[in-house]
């Protein structure tokens, strides 16, 4: 079996791929909480401290590293653009270094934020990065240090689901909000292409398994706007909620947002010849797996 090592172990997407592929390979990871799922090896260390890193991986043996470690909160990373760079692209820099010198695979999860979303459509892998905010250029720059080596994958993504820690994903947000009779203002003029975190660990499975190289989008087949996405998750769960149509304008954003975040994932698609889920089919999805008490299954661990 192959050897997987999660940086961010105890985030959104960190827990679930370790907690959905731990039948498939030896997985451990790394976070500052720890992690307790069976049959998952979980450090507790800084990953900003290379040589401890460096030494675990070599301890361990490791052949794929996927870095999920960043700084995600848009806002954070315009008030603090230096920790922005620190974490984003300087730590993905080396990291990248000690995966190519130990000749570990590196799989970094991207963002949408790295386009101005000034285009009319979707955008693919072949259409120019251009970020306006910190959070996007930063991971534009993790970006460009993770693919000098031909053997690595990049994938830009927007993801929701259940975490393992308290904290919520976009997706609980809602799902939270609406429970609580809680009057949401979702921005009609913002369109994205979300996907389930466990369609997206599915995918990155793939990845593995066929050892695919270069940039992919893997997300959600076509776009739609926030409050789109909101109603529909409204429906879905039939939940009598109030959700009120805003524009981007109405909203006082520290960081610059863009209109327009939808991806294509049409060269992926067409690579493994695989179906990925609309934003609606999504959403059915996330509520199957809130019926079945996935949520704590996830937190149990077992």
């Amino acid at each position: 079996m192959k050897k997987i090592y999660i940086t961010g172990i105890a985030g959104l997407l960190g827990a679930n791929l370790a907690f959905l592929l731990r039948d498939l390979y030896v997985i451990s990871g790394v976070d500052i909480n720890s992690v307790n799922i069976k049959n998952v090896d979980c450090d507790v260390f800084d990953v900003t401290d290379i040589e401890i890193l460096k030494k675990t991986l070599t301890e361990r043996k490791i052949d794929v590293l996927i870095h999920c470690v960043a700084l995600v909160n848009v806002d954070d990373c315009e008030k603090n653009p230096e920790t922005a760079q620190k974490i984003n692209a300087t730590l993905t820099k080396d990291i990248a270094s000690v995966c190519k010198e130990l000749n570990i695979k590196m799989i970094y999860i991207s963002s949408d934020a790295v386009f101005d979303g000034e285009k009319d459509g979707l955008y693919t892998e072949d259409d120019m990065p251009e970020p306006i905010s910190v959070y996007g250029k930063t991971k534009l720059d993790g970006e460009k240090f993770v693919l000098e080596n031909n053997n690595n994958l990049v994938i830009r993504t927007n993801m929701y689901g259940f975490n393992y820690c308290n904290k919520s994903s976009f997706g609980e947000w809602l799902l939270n909000s609406l429970q609580n009779n809680i009057t949401l203002n979702m921005v009609e003029d913002i369109y994205f292409s979300p996907i389930l975190v466990n369609e997206l660990a599915e995918n990155i499975h793939l990845c593995i398994e066929k050892d695919i190289c270069g940039l992919y989008h893997i997300c959600s087949t076509g776009a739609i706007s926030k409050y789109d996405f909101a109603d529909i998750f409204r429906k879905v769960f039939q939940i009598e909620g109030v959700i009120n149509k805003v524009k981007m304008k109405d909203i006082a954003f520290m960081a610059p947002r863009t209109h327009n975040m939808g991806l294509s994932n049409e060269k992926f698609k067409a690579l493994l010849n695989v179906e990925i889920s609309t934003p609606a089919e999504g959403i059915e999805k996330f509520k199957e797996k809130y019926m079945n008490e996935y949520h704590a299954a996830l937190i149990s661990g077992e």
